[in-house]
């Protein structure tokens, strides 16, 4: 990433379940406006990476209102039981309405749970999935150590998030939608302008491509892959246990 994008400093992640709080009720219709509904379809990606086998068991992280835990099980009859994770209570009560609402109630549980100290047990879990969260966690290489922790043997770490596109055509115009028009229709929409600076902020600021494939790395994963999704607007990096 250009030395331009990381002028200013990276803004506090702390105690930030305290933002989506606010925002929680207006996340999934903005969410869908915001990336011309591109979110979907890189959820819906994500079940190509899904490890080998039958009956899998799935952690959620920063699992917000259950997007990614439902997408997954829409697409595929593979996974088991699933459990999301996440310190923001009222993105929690979100995400309960629409677990109840679905097909797979009894298979999905959401509760609290910090990243950095998963109530997890060692290998426990046949994939841990994390979408749009990483770089909020404070202390990114511990949240990743933790997830490979909570994964058994040829286990399976997901992570998607959004990244600066290489192109530089793409990622001009990507990042004058992203400084200007997202804050703007944001706080427009949810009142909250404060927050969707924040999220520009943190996409600019966080290590993407192969730097962030490095901390994966670091933290114990091996055969890491990265798949860029739409021109690089996003990526979904794959690590191995």
């Amino acid at each position: 990433m250009s030395s331009a994008l990381n002028q200013e400093a990276s803004p506090s992640r702390h105690e930030i379940w305290k933002m989506f709080d606010r925002i929680a009720p207006h996340y999934d219709v903005l969410n869908r406006s915001l990336s011309l509904r591109r979110d979907v379809a890189w959820r819906k990606n994500m079940a190509r990476y899904l490890p080998e086998g039958e009956n899998l068991e799935l952690l959620d992280l920063a699992t917000g209102t259950a997007d990614q835990i439902l997408f997954l099980m829409k697409s595929t009859n593979r996974i088991k039981r699933a459990v999301g994770m996440d310190l923001s209570e009222g993105m929690l009560a979100r995400g309960q309405e629409k677990v109840k609402a679905s097909a797979w109630s009894e298979q999905i549980q959401l509760k609290l749970g910090n990243t950095m100290e998963l109530p997890a047990e060692d290998q426990s879990f046949d994939v841990a999935t994390i979408s749009f969260g990483i770089r909020n966690v404070s202390d990114v290489g511990k949240g990743l150590t933790e997830m490979h922790r909570v994964l058994r043997p040829g286990g399976r770490a997901l992570v998607l998030e959004c990244s600066i596109p290489a192109n530089a055509l793409v990622r001009g115009m990507y990042l004058l939608y992203f400084r200007h028009m997202l804050p703007f229709v944001g706080g427009l929409v949810s009142g909250d302008a404060k927050a969707y600076k924040y999220l520009n902020k943190t996409v600019e600021t966080f290590p993407c491509g192969n730097a962030f494939a490095a901390r994966m790395e670091a933290a114990g994963f091996t055969n890491v892959q990265v798949r860029p999704q739409t021109l690089g607007l996003a990526t979904i990096y794959v690590g191995e246990r």
